[in-house]
């Protein structure tokens, strides 16, 4: 024990366990405080991000985007109800999605609102009482008319719609015009780029919170196979590298994107064996009869090299990938070499600290 006691590690050892009170409590205050920023975590909607941004193809598409605008379409699609309605080509029918059309065109966010009303205007001037008018025009808009004649599209162009949070807006806008709109004999149904994107972001979130809490569930079921009671104190380096990691990310302003959506289920799965190591370690010095002092010096001196070394070789393969040319990659390097790290501060820090509480 002395010789461990004189090892870089050893001393590390002596010191969490002297100062344990201390450093038990600044690493809660620091996990009180990434966990709050875990909170702000982001979710990459903007999908061109994570493509390299210099490939010529990406160069082109945002020049025209800062030139011409960057525009996302919102469709309506109108289906007719065959209780009321069979034919969408009928003035009723006609007339209100007319209305419509002018109600979204009043609204100052949006920049076009193409639909069948407006074709019909645009050469009649109104819509036509002649049904054999109506069906003959029909014929020459068959992006907007089904060919079934029982569904209609209404596109709408907005400028600048990619964040979560204007997304939201814009199909807010939509919905909220649509429900003031007296639709004769229609349903409708709202769709398009920025709505597909709400519904990746929001399968995003679910997955990667769905995920992590599986993984953690049948990690501590495992644990508690093992250690235990025990097992409590393994969760310490998952917690660490959970919550330290998505509040980092947060801060420094790395969103989840559809690669690093796992991340969390992974870093649960990497992690928890260091706080094996730890235990496992710290429980053979307690079956000798060993004092609190000298389990902490065994757990710390005689885990930590074997927990880096192994930690490191992990930790190298995971920021090879931040050599990639896509952004996405880098950032499910980044992200999961940062969750290592934490769970190996968690497994050499928290957990001997917390572990000598028990001699207080």
């Amino acid at each position: 024990m002395i010789e461990l006691r004189d090892t870089l590690f050893g001393k590390l050892a002596l010191f969490e366990y002297r100062y344990s009170k201390i450093i038990v409590t600044l690493m809660l205050l620091l996990t009180l405080f990434l966990s709050f920023g875990a909170l702000n975590l982001r979710f990459e909607s903007n999908f061109m991000k994570e493509l390299p941004q210099n490939f010529d193809v990406v160069k082109t598409q945002n020049l025209i985007d800062s030139e011409f605008g960057q525009e996302e379409g919102i469709i309506i699609l109108l289906e007719t109800d065959l209780d009321i309605v069979k034919d969408i080509r009928n003035k009723q029918s006609l007339d209100s999605i007319y209305e419509l059309e002018k109600r979204l065109k009043a609204r100052p966010e949006i920049l076009d609102v193409v639909g069948p009303g407006s074709i019909y205007y645009s050469i009649f001037k109104s819509i036509p009482s002649d049904e054999a008018t109506l069906r003959e025009v029909a014929k020459t808009m068959p992006g907007l008319i089904s060919k079934d004649y029982t569904s209609a599209l209404v596109i709408i162009r907005m400028s600048g719609v990619r964040g979560e949070e204007e997304i939201q807006a814009a199909i807010d806008i939509v919905e909220e015009e649509t429900e003031k709109t007296q639709l004769y004999g229609l349903n409708y149904t709202i769709t398009g780029s920025p709505v597909l994107n709400k519904t990746i972001i929001r399968v995003l979130r679910e997955d990667s919170l769905k995920t992590m809490a599986i993984s953690a569930i049948i990690v501590f079921i495992l644990l508690t196979l093992i250690l235990r009671w025990k097992s409590f104190f393994v969760i310490i380096p998952l917690l660490c590298g959970v919550f330290w990691t998505a509040g980092i990310l947060s801060y420094v302003g790395i969103p989840i994107s559809l690669v690093t959506a796992s991340v969390g289920a992974i870093v649960i799965g990497l992690g928890a064996e260091y706080g094996i190591f730890m235990m496992a370690r710290y429980n053979e010095e307690a079956k000798k009869g060993k004092t609190n002092e000298e389990r902490i010096v065994a757990m710390v001196a005689g885990v930590g090299v074997g927990t880096i070394g192994s930690s490191s070789t992990t930790i190298a393969g995971f920021l090879a990938l931040a050599l990639s040319s896509m952004p996405m990659m880098v950032h499910l390097g980044t992200a999961l070499s940062l969750g290592i790290v934490t769970c190996l501060i968690g497994a050499l820090v928290f957990l001997p600290s917390i572990m000598a509480l028990r001699e207080w």
